[in-house]
């Protein structure tokens, strides 16, 4: 098998995990029969995802492209058009949706497990090299606190595990991370000016697009506010439900604005405007409850998470605080007399510039892992790392500024 087919399988199966959830609400709140649903969503191109899959081979054990939670998905819609009845679906609906709650439930634990697993390469192993290695390796020292603060951005992935991934917020405007060119070109011009701590202060020119990301992360939560209230006034008004809804284009239900779980909503509200009848108004009230219920799961996920944010930015001060005495501690070794003894390697000045290098890129390489931390934990999308980025690069560049200041002061020293 190609490494490209692999990437294709790969992406197939995340893609089909994303859909499950979105594609029970459908075929739940869907006026036609479950098969019919897919079929038609097919032929609507409403979800492309769905395009060319056939669902008898879907099901076979053979067929290792589609998640299992997906695979469960074509089954039950299976087993309910043959039976007649949805009750199936609505069991597997409410059974998705009650594990993404319990998994709320355990999100201040799991928050807290990824932060200090996340600190262990950022402060703890560097804290502890730092206080030994110095003075025996200094050499290894540095190389040591680059491993580890590289170490720390895979570490910064683990929140993907605990994120719903049906409620992971898509960066839709892809184009804007060409704005990362402008921290990587300021990092030369700021090396070329000699600015201390070149790399760890261009990742604050990250700044345009963290807000650009904050305006989309604002944007994608107000259309998930917006198919629930269009949901809403289907509800209160199931008769003409285009006309209830005050759209002038019936397509507006169908535009590309949707994601996840509202495009699935919308979608529903179309397919029962066009097919449902009489029994409009169950189909609707049951597509409210599904849709409520999700919206107030969201909501309390991302109120939950916002402690990672929290963390990060002690973490940051803390990082910061850290090498800032490190580095000053150096410095008043370095200004003494080489006297030292069997094993003990008393720091010179060449050495304390180096370690000043070092550590450039290394607070540079924590403030993007905490970045990423706080990103895949709260919208559960590593790509929305710059949200937080200059944020956070600029609170360890003031931390270790300030750190190196009143650091002598404490130690009763002077440099």
């Amino acid at each position: 098998m190609s490494t490209l087919n692999i990437f294709l399988r790969i992406s197939q199966w995340i893609k089909s995990e994303i859909n499950a959830l979105p594609l029970y609400l459908l075929l739940a709140s869907s006026p036609l029969p479950p098969l019919t649903t897919i079929n038609k969503l097919k032929e609507m191109k409403i979800i492309d995802f769905l395009d060319g899959i056939d669902i008898i081979s879907s099901l076979g054990k053979e067929c290792n492209v589609y998640s299992k939670r997906f695979k469960k998905v074509l089954n039950a819609a299976f087993k309910a058009h043959i039976s007649g009845s949805r009750e199936l679906l609505l069991q597997y609906f409410n059974q998705e949706l009650k594990e993404v709650e319990t998994s709320l439930e355990l999100a201040d634990y799991n928050i807290s497990q990824i932060y200090q697993f996340v600190s262990v390469f950022t402060t703890l192993m560097p804290s502890i090299i730092a206080s030994v290695l110095f003075f025996t390796n200094a050499q290894f020292a540095i190389v040591s606190l680059l491993i580890f603060s590289a170490l720390s951005i895979p570490a910064g992935l683990l929140g993907l595990t605990i994120y719903p991934i049906e409620m992971h917020m898509p960066l839709r405007k892809k184009k804007n991370l060409l704005l990362l060119l402008f921290p990587f070109f300021s990092f030369f011009i700021l090396q070329y000016y000699n600015i201390d701590k070149p790399f760890l202060t261009s990742l604050s020119f990250t700044f345009p697009l963290s807000i650009l990301m904050f305006f989309e992360q604002k944007r994608l939560c107000n259309i998930l506010n917006e198919a629930l209230e269009l949901v809403r006034k289907a509800s209160a008004c199931p008769l003409n439900l285009f006309k209830c809804l005050e759209i002038d284009n019936p397509d507006y239900l169908l535009c590309g604005k949707w994601y996840g779980i509202a495009k699935a909503s919308t979608t529903a509200l179309y397919l029962l405007a066009l097919y449902s009848g009489s029994n409009i108004r169950e189909y609707v009230n049951k597509l409210e409850m599904f849709l409520s219920r999700y919206v107030e799961t969201f909501k309390k996920l991302r109120s939950k998470t916002l402690v990672m944010l929290v963390y990060a930015f002690l973490e940051a001060i803390v990082v910061a605080v850290i090498y800032g005495i490190l580095i000053t501690t150096l410095e008043y070794f370095a200004s003494l007399q080489h006297i030292g003894y069997a094993g003990v390697f008393i720091p010179s000045k060449d050495l304390v510039m180096e370690v000043e290098k070092a550590l450039d890129i290394v607070l540079g390489l924590n403030a993007i892992s905490l970045s990423i931390s706080t990103a895949t934990c709260r919208e559960g999308n590593p790509l929305y790392s710059p949200l937080y980025l200059p944020y956070l690069s600029s609170l360890i560049l003031i931390g270790y500024k300030f750190a190196v200041v009143i650091t002598p002061g404490l130690l009763g020293v002077s440099l």
